[in-house]
């Protein structure tokens, strides 16, 4: 994020500011929806309640841990569609989507305050469709051992960002009820030996944080 210069002496600075364009935008996972004949009416599903975040989130890993939480599950998908359109604006959309992160686990209110006018509809950082959201619960997953999340604190995160990413579908994306994924269930999954029985989640994990195209 940059902070505009001022050639004022004992001029006030603003706190934040945007880089470009980029920074206003809602990121998009850019796949087009079915088309629809005109007049016709899609019935939408409805997203489940959205809980609150653990308390403890916050006490323990304080703001910088959810920051660091949130630069590492972004760069790895920084190579995905996700950021085709950010350019260069890599750092400061990161660092949007960690202001929303970290008030919604109760910290300041960066994001109301410097971001959530500049959002379409509910005020979200980013849309995907289905397949963006389970690439975007991977590379979470992923990123709990990158860093060392605390094992204790990772369903207390998993259990408010599994639901978040069903509030991050784009409408065409909830025509159908979304597939569910408990942090039990996924955990089964990676510590599982039976390779060949991985659910089509598993298809779409990368090592390196990329997707295949």
């Amino acid at each position: 994020m940059n902070v505009p210069s001022t050639s004022e002496p004992g001029a006030p600075r603003a706190c934040w500011a945007p880089c470009s364009q980029a920074c206003y935008l809602t990121l998009n996972w850019p796949v087009a929806g079915p088309a629809m004949a005109r007049g016709t009416q899609q019935v939408i599903c409805e997203p489940p309640q959205l809980p609150q975040p653990a308390h403890r989130l916050l006490a323990l890993c304080d703001e910088s841990g959810l920051r660091k939480l949130v630069l590492h599950h972004m760069r790895r998908l920084r190579h995905s569609p996700l950021f085709a359109r950010s350019h260069n604006c890599f750092d400061c959309v990161s660092s949007r989507i960690a202001d929303f992160v970290v008030e919604s686990c109760g910290g300041p209110l960066y994001y109301s305050q410097r971001h959530a006018h500049l959002q379409a509809g509910a005020g979200l950082p980013l849309l995907l469709d289905e397949a963006g959201r389970e690439l975007w619960l991977v590379q979470l997953w992923h990123t709990f051992d990158d860093i060392g999340f605390p094992p204790a604190l990772r369903a207390d995160f998993w259990a408010w960002a599994e639901p978040l990413s069903i509030h991050l579908l784009v409408r065409h994306a909830r025509v159908e009820p979304p597939r569910r994924y408990p942090y039990e269930l996924v955990r089964s999954w990676f510590h599982s030996p039976a390779t060949d029985m991985l659910p089509p989640i598993a298809d779409l994990i990368r090592p390196s944080g990329r997707s295949e195209s």
